[in-house]
């Protein structure tokens, strides 16, 4: 018995310690927050700078608050739009003062039995807390002071101006701060004009908002829609008529497309951040962190002025953006859209370079002067067709992929194999999906698509003599003391060679001159470009263009993203109109940028006869008594040129030896 009183009187006095030493801990944590934010003035009304984005020559952009922020007043929201986010976020806030104990530790039961953090406790009182003042960092320290600034909080202020506060502070995704920006940005209207299954949107998206986005996860979206409006059936907000007529109701994006400015930019810089910090999107919109980007303040005020003028032909309907890239560092400098988010996309004849001919020049299997036949094919139940069907028999490698015909690169294609051609986009970053084994790839009919900063960054490669390196949005993070905790580092990887990229650049060089991409043309810089359209028989789904030389890469991207066939371009709206006119607009911007590419050792130009070329369909090489107008000049890796010679005009002609002759006497 005395054993059992000792070991009682032990584990009291160890308790005791424990919990005065808890206590100091806590009073030094309490004592280290700004007193600044403690006073009344300040813990309510806080919407200083919290994410702060900087250019690539460390300029302040401000915070994403001064994107446009628009307070929304509570008293002028309906009632429902207050009551979907109590009724999923803290069914309780009316009546706790400000910490949910009996909450803290159903959650606690519930993820311990569950074995990871199913399920949070925050009130909506310690959310505006941490959002305003706080890091998200889960540490003890954050969660003292978030409790003892929630206390505080409470005694001073009542539940409505803490959740009018919270409301307008709150991050919806998409770089959408508060409920006024948010029913902005997802459904073109103004917070006290939301209906009851949008303000149910809008409250189901804050717990994740890149898992439940409507724009990239609608499934998603409209599952935890109904769950909020279940919510507030079960509480006694709706009616069962409201909630069944709720959840029948489709989401209707109606996302703003006609203003231009950095919020895309920042969107994907988010992105980028949440990979690279390993935190969500979240966590880190509501972080103290500076983020230091790529982006070219002029470029991007270039860009969105010139992309005003390019696509004034484009419906409300339809998407666009631009992608610009610095080659040399591999930085976007610029990324503008009409609508907030990157997307993926089918890259039609933009994938013929460097899924079909680059990987056919690295393996020696063909060069810019390689005869293809240029006709009709079928491949058991697919009779692929050239644009507008027509067909020229034998063509030159370099001809068929500046004038971007289909038949010569799925030929092509063949001759690689399908798996060894994949694993040289492969090393691009490209991700395939299952079904992705098929001829048709090489017109860049892909189950998952790509992204307009991929379809650029594989073209930087070519620019860069075949390195690759993935593109950056962002250079370096600092946390709110000024410690770095990213600096980007620079891995390159060779997918193909000097030669090969080269050979590439050459060719793609005539598509800016007198191929698909001929609207650059007129530019006074020398660009390699390509285009690519994606169509069916109600238009075309997506158009594409990419110019570039040594120092830029820009892409331009137009489509329809709806899905809905009346919103695809028309016909004339391809490629080579309306998303070259876009990228020559781009470029007239910035043609002071004007490097081009000088061949490396192994590229050596080489005279081929023209005879076997047209009758035997063959590379042979002229020699010397070959006549210059049967002679055909191109350029060659010196690894797989050509070394046999032409059998013709072996003999020098008999003419010319009589008329030289004759000039003896």
């Amino acid at each position: 018995m005395k054993i059992i009183y000792k070991m009682l009187i032990i584990l009291c006095l160890v308790f005791a310690v424990i919990f005065v030493i808890f206590w100091i801990y806590a009073y030094i944590c309490i004592a280290k927050l700004d007193k600044n934010i403690i006073s009344e003035k300040n813990l309510l009304n806080s919407f200083d700078e919290r994410l702060v984005f900087y250019d690539n020559e460390g300029t302040n952009l401000g915070s994403t608050f001064s994107n446009g922020k628009t307070i929304a007043k509570l008293n002028e929201l309906p009632n429902y739009v207050k009551n979907a986010f109590i009724s999923i976020e803290d069914k309780t806030f009316y009546s706790h003062s400000g910490i949910n104990i009996k909450r803290i530790m159903k959650s606690f039961f519930d993820n311990l039995t569950s074995g990871y953090a199913k399920s949070g406790a925050s009130t909506i009182s310690q959310q505006l807390v941490k959002n305003l003042h706080l890091s998200s960092e889960k540490t003890l320290k954050r969660k003292i002071q978030e409790a003892y600034l929630t206390k505080k909080l409470e005694q001073k202020f009542c539940k409505d101006e803490i959740l009018e506060t919270y409301l307008n502070v709150i991050y919806f995704g998409n770089n959408a701060y508060g409920i006024e920006n948010a029913a902005n940005k997802y459904f073109n209207c103004s917070a006290k004009e939301l209906t009851l299954h949008e303000a149910a949107t809008l409250a189901g998206i804050i717990k994740s908002p890149n898992q439940y986005s409507p724009i990239t996860n609608p499934n998603s979206c409209i599952k935890r829609r109904n769950t909020v409006l279940r919510e507030m059936k079960n509480d006694g907000y709706i009616t069962q008529e409201e909630f069944t007529k709720a959840t029948n109701q489709e989401l209707n994006i109606k996302l703003q497309q006609s203003i231009l400015d950095n919020t895309p930019y920042f969107v994907e810089t988010i992105k980028e951040a949440e990979k690279i910090l390993n935190m969500s999107e979240k966590d880190i919109a509501e972080s103290n962190y500076r983020i230091y980007t790529y982006l070219d303040s002029k470029t991007q005020k270039n860009a969105i002025n010139s992309l005003k003028e390019s696509t004034q032909s484009l419906t409300s309907f339809q998407s666009f953006c631009s992608v610009v890239l610095d080659n040399k560092t591999s930085g976007v400098t610029s990324f503008v859209s009409n609508v907030s988010f990157m997307p993926t996309r089918q890259p039609g004849s933009l994938m013929k370079p460097i899924l079909c001919y680059a990987p056919a020049f690295e393996e020696g299997i063909l060069s810019p002067l390689t005869p293809i036949d240029d006709s009709p094919i079928k491949y058991e139940n697919w009779s692929p067709q050239n644009a507008n069907n027509t067909y020229e028999g034998y063509v030159s490698t370099r001809y068929a992929l500046y004038d971007s015909k289909n038949i010569p690169a799925i030929k092509t294609l063949t001759y690689v194999g399908i798996d060894k051609a994949k694993s040289y986009v492969s090393k691009q970053n490209i991700s395939w999906g299952q079904s992705d084994n098929h001829l048709a790839l090489a017109l860049g009919a892909m189950e998952k698509g790509v992204t307009p900063l991929e379809m650029a960054t594989c073209y930087k490669t070519f620019a860069n003599n075949g390195e690759y390196e993935n593109c950056h949005f962002i250079r370096k993070i600092e946390d709110y003391a000024g410690r770095t905790i990213y600096s980007v580092e620079h891995k390159k990887t060779c997918v193909f060679s000097e030669e090969t990229a080269y050979l590439i650049n050459d060719i793609l060089h005539d598509c800016s001159q007198k191929g698909t991409a001929k609207e650059l043309k007129d530019l006074k810089i020398s660009l390699c470009a390509k285009t690519g359209t994606v169509g069916n028989n109600g238009g075309n789904t997506d158009a594409w263009c990419t110019g570039y030389n040594k120092e830029l890469t820009i892409l331009s991207w137009a489509g329809n993203t709806t899905g809905k066939i009346e919103n695809n371009l028309n016909n004339a709206q391809n490629g080579g109109t309306i998303t070259a006119k876009m990228n020559k607009g781009l470029w007239q911007k910035n043609a002071h940028r004007n490097g081009f590419f000088s061949p490396p050792k192994g590229i050596i130009k080489q005279r081929i006869d023209s005879l076997d070329y047209e009758s035997k369909h063959i590379l042979n090489l002229a020699n010397e008594n070959t006549p210059p107008e049967y002679v055909i000049e191109d350029i060659f890796n010196i690894k797989y040129a050509p070394t046999t010679f032409s059998s013709n005009f072996l003999e020098p002609n008999i003419e010319e030896k009589r008329s030289d002759f004759s000039l003896l006497f």
